[in-house]
């Protein structure tokens, strides 16, 4: 009866969990994000060109490489076909299920790591209290990847427990599946990995003298990226090939441009909640410095610097290193939580259970806040002239790509918008090149044929004050609508096809 009861708190958070994704779905007619649109696009060429590391409907006539492996978007097809339904539902349905599993994962490594059901429950629920969490609900390869990641960490912690290479084994056949799924979820679990087994050989060596340590540790942490490595070699091998030989498609390695964020932004994005519960947790865990704290603490300490990883020269983008610091820091959170009632509980049980009950409704609270405001479906890119909202899609941009949709499917699609963009490419799986918003000025005929172009789509939201006429920036081509109006170009090779509030189409003739 008591394990019946136990298996059933594990669940309690993934379930609350759940119902906060599914009350998103139902609000919203669209997936959560802009980036699961292009996934779809990508689910969309592996169902017409099988398995393949090249994409032929994006940067047209060139194409472009696949820089994600395709777990994620297989079982986008799969169910897809399983279910008779289109990938747009698809996405929707799968959001409260990724973001459930999620929690359940962190609910479980929570459990095991401090051994206390009750920190796992509270784990669960914390995770979802900041605002970072929103991303949580979007239904995209890093979510998915999400599931596996703590219990990597966690099978790797139970190889230094317990000294079972079997389990340094289940930690690198999770980060295969992870390496299968999203590069830069990889890269995280790696380099939490790797700043664990140096922070757990130095603390050995310091406190214990024991130099025995290094044989192990290195021994564990051979195995486990072995391991990782013959999986992922599935997909890795073939795509990094390819890239050495500069043939079509391949693999991309690394961020192009970095997004920096500010440290005082932090608790804003994380929440309050977990950050004093984290500095509570954090006491004990000093004081016994034991094996799971200095895991833990290291885990922690290393996605904090890969967040700043831009003042060593490496790009990334900060705000979505967060969510892999939330991971650590909401169990670390929960056993505060969970050492504070324990110490009040001396005193008084009452007045524990009652605070420890406040604080995991608080964070209930707090998610579904969160995630029943309208910020969590609205996407915006930041410009030069502003913040232009990205997601979820316009009826104006529905109307368009049910226009293309109509349309002969031969000739390239040219968007001054590369997110609307991406939306009807998903949408119509019309091959789309980014001639348009390269270049602060209309392309000649020349340049168009060149590049197999038969379509111009002006966005006429992207309006912009200037000593310009148009002015290409972040992957937009704004306009002076002072100096020209995009509905009623006069060029001998353009002519007027299609125009809703939002777009006007040219056909090149």
């Amino acid at each position: 009866m008591e394990n019946s009861n136990q298996r059933v708190l594990y669940l309690v958070p993934s379930f609350i969990v759940f119902l906060m994704a599914l009350m998103v779905t139902f609000r919203h007619p669209w997936p959560v994000g802009w980036d699961i649109f292009y996934h779809i696009h990508l689910a969309k060429v592996y169902m017409l060109k099988g398995l393949t590391f090249f994409d032929p409907v994006y940067n047209a006539p060139e194409g472009a490489i696949i820089n994600y492996p395709p777990v994620f978007h297989m079982t986008l097809l799969a169910l897809a076909y399983l279910f008779r339904m289109n990938m747009f539902d698809v996405a929707r349905i799968i959001q409260p299920f990724l973001a459930c599993l999620v929690a359940l994962s962190v609910t479980l490594v929570a459990s095991r790591f401090y051994e206390d059901k009750i920190v796992g429950l509270a784990a669960g629920l914390i995770l979802f209290s900041g605002a970072i969490a929103m991303r949580l609900v979007s239904p995209l390869p890093e979510n998915m990847a999400l599931i596996f990641l703590p219990l990597s960490i966690y099978f790797y912690y139970e190889f230094f427990k317990e000294d079972k290479l079997l389990s340094s084994f289940i930690s690198g056949v999770l980060m295969g599946i992870v390496a299968l799924i999203h590069p830069a979820a990889t890269f995280c679990l790696g380099f939490a990995i790797t700043f664990i087994t140096a922070g757990i050989i130095i603390t050995e060596l310091y406190f214990k003298r024991d130099v025995g340590i290094i044989k192990k540790a290195l021994k564990g942490y051979g195995i486990l990226i072995m391991t990782a490595g013959l999986i992922a070699a599935v997909w890795w091998a073939p795509a990094f090939y390819l890239k050495s030989t500069g043939g079509p498609g391949g693999v991309s390695t690394s961020l192009q441009t970095s997004r920096n964020l500010s440290i005082m932004k932090y608790p804003d994005l994380l929440g309050y909640l977990v950050i004093v519960l984290s500095l509570v947790g954090l006491t004990p865990s000093i004081k016994r410095f034991g094996l799971r704290d200095r895991f833990i603490l290291l885990w922690v300490i290393s996605m904090f610097l890969l967040s700043k990883a831009y003042y060593f020269g490496v790009n990334v983008i900060t705000y979505r290193v967060l969510i892999y610091i939330m991971i650590p820091m909401s169990i670390l959170a929960a056993h505060g939580l969970r050492y504070t009632a324990e110490i009040i509980e001396i005193k008084n049980k009452n007045i524990a259970c009652i605070l420890m009950a406040a604080v995991l409704l608080f964070a209930v609270f707090q998610g579904f806040s969160n995630l029943s405001s309208t910020e969590v479906v609205d996407y915006g890119a930041m410009t030069s002239h502003g913040r232009i909202k990205i997601a979820p899609p316009t009826p104006s941009e529905v109307e368009l790509a049910e226009w293309f949709s109509q349309q002969d499917k031969e000739g390239t699609i040219s968007m001054s918008n590369y997110f609307a963009a991406g939306f009807i490419m998903a949408y119509t799986n019309r091959p789309v090149n980014p001639l348009l918003y390269e270049k602060p000025e209309i392309p000649q005929r020349n340049e168009l044929t060149k590049n197999g172009i038969v379509f111009l789509v002006f966005d006429k939201r992207l309006r912009a004050n200037g000593n310009f006429t148009f002015d290409a920036s972040s992957s937009f081509l704004f306009y002076n609508p002072s100096k020209v109006d995009v509905s009623s170009l006069k060029y001998p090779y353009l002519e007027k096809v299609y125009e809703n509030s939002d777009f006007v189409v040219y056909r090149v003739v």
